[in-house]
């Protein structure tokens, strides 16, 4: 949407035709309230706002039109958005296009993702210590305080990795990729690999009393995502 728009001449009223209801109302809601939840709405509404102060309060007008139905331009654009999803891999640190309108379709279909996904601490996780449990679910959510999220709640500019600055700091890439793990002592490249307690628990002698130590708790613990 924000392309389209910015294609056309400044000195030109545009009507945006678009078959997504939630991207329409998420502009409209933004350019009421001043709050826009990504980078990109808020380039939306900013854009919009500068056409209708050199235009009129109809510079921009948006309407629905329904999806699939052989209209040509909005055929057109449903592939070129579909292509632009594809785009992008998280172990590379680029981060997927997601069109505002698709963007809570998009979080229904990773939910359900790692719904199916066995790597989720398969119980013992509750028994871990605070810190431990708090990162962990910062990472297999891809949420909290990795810079990925921060990135895309626009609370910060860059998605980059604050430990290796190589790639985007997801939770997938902390917990399973960043070189920094290695030296936290990370052993595994799975979700799944890590439900396999008897692979990671370490016999540790002390001299108060020999004890068994959770590798995978005590990666976590060890984790710094402030």
């Amino acid at each position: 949407m924000r392309g389209g728009i910015q294609m056309v001449p400044e000195d030109q009223k545009i009507l945006v035709l678009s078959d997504s209801q939630a991207a329409i109302a998420a502009v409209r809601k933004a350019g009421k309230t001043g709050r826009a939840r990504t980078g990109e709405l808020k380039e939306v509404v900013e854009e919009v706002r500068k056409r209708q102060k050199n235009l009129g309060p109809d510079a921009v007008r948006f309407a629905w039109v329904k999806a699939h139905v052989g209209t040509r331009s909005n055929e057109k654009a449903d592939q070129m958005a579909k292509s632009g999803a594809e785009l992008g891999d998280e172990d590379e640190g680029m981060q997927k296009v997601i069109t505002e309108g698709g963007l809570r379709q998009e979080w229904k279909r990773r939910r359900a993702e790692e719904r199916k996904v066995k790597g989720t601490g398969m119980g013992r996780v509750v028994r871990w210590n605070c810190k431990a449990r708090v990162n962990y679910v910062h990472c297999r959510t891809g949420k909290g305080n990795l810079q990925a999220w921060r990135h895309v709640l626009d609370i910060d500019q860059s998605d980059e990795c604050r430990r290796c600055g190589r790639y985007a700091e997801t939770g997938k890439h902390v917990a399973l990729v960043c070189i920094h793990g290695e030296e936290l002592g990370r052993k595994w490249g799975t979700w799944e690999d890590m439900d396999e307690p008897e692979r990671w628990r370490k016999r540790v002698k002390d001299p108060d009393g020999d004890y068994e130590l959770d590798l995978v708790e005590d990666f976590f613990a060890s984790l710094d995502l402030n």
